[in-house]
């Protein structure tokens, strides 16, 4: 009876520990939308990250040139100890000190020395010195040099903000596209698995037909070579989804060992758009507009900077400083105030130079935004045209993929009555195969190129 009880325990605990197995296996997989892995891309992504610490930078470089604004504030001290002063040896003759009124004038010193010479022994300094000082320094006309470097800092930060807006339309077209690629791969393994269900049934026909004697072996033999060909093809799509979802994880930044699952559909609402429109959005929106914008400021402030770089500047000064050793009574205290002014004569042509080089780059960034607006409009027009495409042809295949559905169920019928042959019905069930393929590559196209206009234009479409 211990016994019993015994294994009916052993029994509850096993059956217990199977059961949190399964809920930590099906709690193990993650399934996301499309919206939550953008969220998560763009917390996780790696582009995102180094991009996000170029913003911190840029943000260092505006406190930086701010404090050039700033006046200076200094405080030093020092000590130092002698240990041998250095002296100096005097010989003299006669009493030292003031003459008394009316008193005749010493004669000179012996320089041969006699019996009235003295010689004195003088150290100079001290053994314990002790220095201290505060100093104060605040530019007073530049010539906005360092208002304008500051300026430069602030609209290169703005346009370096606008790159991670980019990045991150750049990362949801990324995602989308990934997230539809798994979704693609999972439809082909849906249709695959058909494939197979339906070949295995035409293997099952020519079966019987050749047992009750109504075929020859031949359809047999051709049904099991398709069959193995639907497996092939199975096999593959498996692979490709768990290939796409890598890609897909990898994006996100997760863990290619972690399970995770998507939950979407390939179906995207029809939307109608004018070209013109998008172009003249994608010009006012896209984040590459603004940063190049941002930059040719930048540049011209630069080029403002670089004309400073021999002219005049006065600065106003202050410094309070302290000495104190041994020998003095009273602690020396010193305090100056003043203006420096610095006149450039000749610089070698340096500021001539750099006034070209920050030219030369404005230059530059003026060509580039003119690059970047020729790219945008190609880009729209081509994601534009993408999309019609891939609309026009789900509109196709729809009705394609309805009658292929059809015919396949008579051939099925035919077949099986002895009213066609296995080559017509292995016709049908490859013209149902393609036409649902196409049907699905044309959902892709229309989602993928609708996340691509969505990005070439700069905002989502449809809202």
């Amino acid at each position: 009876m211990h016994v019993s009880r015994f294994r009916q325990r052993f029994l509850v605990g096993t059956l217990v520990l199977v059961l949190c197995n399964c809920m930590a296996s099906a709690q193990g997989a993650r399934t996301l939308t499309l919206e939550e892995s953008i969220e998560i891309a763009r917390q996780t992504n790696l582009s995102i990250q180094t991009i996000q610490e170029v913003v911190k930078s840029a943000e260092a470089q505006v406190r930086s040139e701010r404090a050039a604004l700033l006046p200076k504030v200094s405080i030093s001290g020092s000590y130092r100890y002698t240990k041998d002063l250095p002296t100096s040896v005097l010989e003299a003759s006669g009493g030292f000190g003031p003459l008394d009124p009316g008193a005749e004038m010493p004669p000179p010193l012996d320089t041969a020395g006699g019996a009235d010479t003295n010689v004195i022994e003088l150290e100079f300094g001290a053994h314990h010195n002790f220095q201290g000082e505060l100093s104060l320094r605040q530019p007073i006309f530049v010539w906005g040099r360092y208002y304008y470097n500051y300026q430069s800092a602030k609209l290169s930060l703005e346009a370096v903000q606008k790159e991670l807006d980019a990045a991150y339309n750049q990362l949801v077209l990324d995602v989308s596209e990934a997230f539809y690629s798994i979704l693609l791969a999972m439809e082909f393994v849906k249709v695959a698995k058909q494939t197979v269900e339906l070949v295995e049934n035409q293997l099952q026909i020519a079966r019987n037909l050749f047992d009750a004697g109504a075929s020859t072996n031949f359809d047999v033999l051709r049904a099991k070579v398709l069959l193995a060909n639907a497996k092939s093809q199975l096999i593959r799509a498996r692979n490709q989804t768990r290939i796409a979802t890598d890609a897909y994880k990898n994006i996100l930044n997760i863990d290619l060992a972690e399970d995770v699952e998507v939950q979407g559909s390939l179906d995207r609402p029809m939307i109608e758009l004018n070209l013109e429109s998008l172009i003249q959005q994608a010009m006012a929106e896209r984040p590459e507009m603004h940063q190049f914008e941002f930059n040719e400021q930048a540049a011209k402030k630069r080029v403002d900077v670089a004309k400073t770089g021999n002219r005049p500047d006065l600065s106003f000064f202050t410094n309070y400083q302290i000495e104190e050793n041994e020998r003095l009574e009273e602690m020396n205290r010193i305090w100056n105030v003043g203006f420096a002014l610095n006149f450039p004569i000749f610089d070698g042509f340096a500021t001539r130079a750099a006034v070209q080089q920050t030219k030369a780059t404005l230059k530059q960034t003026q060509l580039g935004k003119q690059q970047m607006m020729d790219a945008i409009e190609f880009e729209v027009r081509s994601a534009y045209l993408n999309l019609l495409e891939a609309k026009a042809l789900i509109e196709v295949q729809k009705e394609t993929v309805e009658q292929a559905h059809e015919s396949v169920r008579i051939a099925n019928l035919r077949y099986e009555n002895g009213m066609i042959t296995s080559v017509e019905l292995t016709d049908a069930q490859i013209a149902r195969a393609q036409a649902e393929v196409n049907r699905l590559q044309s959902l892709h196209d229309y989602a993928v190129g609708l996340a691509r206009l969505e990005k070439a234009n700069g905002h989502a479409l449809g809202n």
